[in-house]
């Protein structure tokens, strides 16, 4: 999966005021090493509410990714923004609460423009806090799963004439 935040690198937060706006808003979090570092290519390893997790990032010319990502859909919004900042990670609840969360703290430090790539979604802050809960919750289900053993866990089959939003894939992901 890859959310892509597009910033102005002049200005683009370190990862403590990252973690500060997020912790600001409630939130267990906590980016677990170069606090006074940017966000670069080296990947990032968080956690929420107590489980750890890492995602890879990616940092290059707006322009570069949206060629890459054969993007134009995005290219008229992307008019002073110069920088791109790529989110990719897999199956994890706490990877996706701590990249929306990310998200969110590059919107209000850099008037981040936020896009999930793989269903052509376009971000807003709102949306971003109204996801949260929601990759929380999953991963508390994940969570308890794992502690509960007595359970099996089946992939069920899925119709692929039905386009599946963001949330039906990922919870098959773990059904």
């Amino acid at each position: 999966m890859t959310q892509i935040a597009f910033i102005k690198k002049a200005d683009q937060p370190t990862n403590g005021q990252i973690q500060d706006t997020v912790q600001k808003l409630g939130y267990d979090f906590k980016i677990l090493s170069g606090l006074e570092n940017q966000i670069d290519q080296d990947g990032l390893e968080c956690s929420i509410n107590g489980h750890q997790t890492y995602f890879e990032t990616y940092v290059d010319t707006a322009d570069n990714v949206i060629a890459d990502h054969e993007a134009d859909w995005i290219k008229p919004d992307i008019t002073n923004h110069d920088t791109a900042i790529s989110f990719i990670w897999g199956a994890d609840f706490a990877a996706g609460a701590c990249i929306g969360l990310i998200s969110i703290a590059l919107i209000d430090h850099s008037n981040a423009l936020v896009y999930y790539m793989d269903d052509q979604i376009k971000y807003t802050r709102d949306l971003l806090l109204a996801d949260t809960p929601q990759f929380l919750a999953e991963l508390n289900k994940q969570s308890n799963r794992h502690s509960n053993q007595q359970e099996l866990v089946k992939p069920k089959p899925t119709n692929t004439q039905t386009k599946n939003t963001f949330w039906d894939r990922l919870k098959n992901i773990f059904k």
